[in-house]
């Protein structure tokens, strides 16, 4: 079945087009879960797209004679570039996100290519890892990024004593500020100091309750974790 699938012929071609779409838009469905611009159809498309692109080289080999079979794949690969940039932004917290979703779509699209040239057995090895790592180690990044021992935070603070309390909090448990920006950008409120503030907890512990702690302050209005 594999061998028949390799050869060209339109059951295969058919084949490889409906795989192409169905891996793709599975790996698509993780990140429409999460919440991401870039979902289900996306990821179909580009996976599908990448297909098609070697399906037609193929076919303009069969049929001409002549023509470099990967011509095509290396325009997608390259091309896909400009459709990953899209999905990162950077946030008024200075909060970078899509990457993940960037580095999806272009493996997504070598996924694509691998399917469209017939290499079945690869593709789907492939597609295993691509799923192995958007879920076994999206869970252990998400482990190991709640214990880090340095946190970064965005916070709104009162302007009057704001600042001391952060201070207070950070000394009396332990941590130690390793560095601090006051930001110039308007608050939520219109009136507080913003701050990046970059802190060495000297040890692995949950930041939600390291938050939590210091959010019981009434000198913080807004903290969020940058990660």
């Amino acid at each position: 079945m594999i061998a028949y699938l390799q050869d060209f012929n339109i059951l295969s071609v058919c084949i490889r087009l409906a795989l192409a779409t169905l891996l793709g838009g599975i790996i698509g469905l993780e990140r429409g879960a999460h919440g991401q611009p870039a979902g289900l159809r996306t990821f179909a498309l580009v996976c599908l797209g990448a297909a098609i692109a070697m399906v037609t080289d193929e076919y303009l080999m069969e049929t001409y004679g002549t023509g470099d079979p990967a011509r095509l794949a290396a325009q997608v690969i390259s091309g896909i570039g400009f459709l990953g940039v899209g999905t990162i932004i950077v946030t008024g917290k200075n909060y970078v996100k899509g990457l993940t979703t960037a580095a999806s779509l272009w493996t997504t699209a070598c996924l694509g290519i691998a399917i469209g040239s017939g290499y079945i057995v690869g593709s789907v090895v492939a597609f295993a890892f691509v799923v192995f790592v958007m879920t076994v180690l999206t869970f252990l990044s998400h482990y190991v990024d709640e214990h880090n021992t340095k946190i970064k935070l965005y916070l709104e603070v009162d302007k009057s004593d704001g600042i001391a309390e952060v201070y207070r909090y950070v000394e009396d448990n332990g941590y130690t500020v390793t560095s601090i920006d006051k930001q110039k950008r308007q608050s939520l409120q219109g009136k507080d100091t913003v701050l990046i503030i970059v802190i060495n907890l000297n040890k692995r512990c949950s930041h939600t309750e390291f938050i939590e702690g210091l959010n019981k302050s009434d000198s913080i209005h807004y903290i969020e974790e940058i990660r």
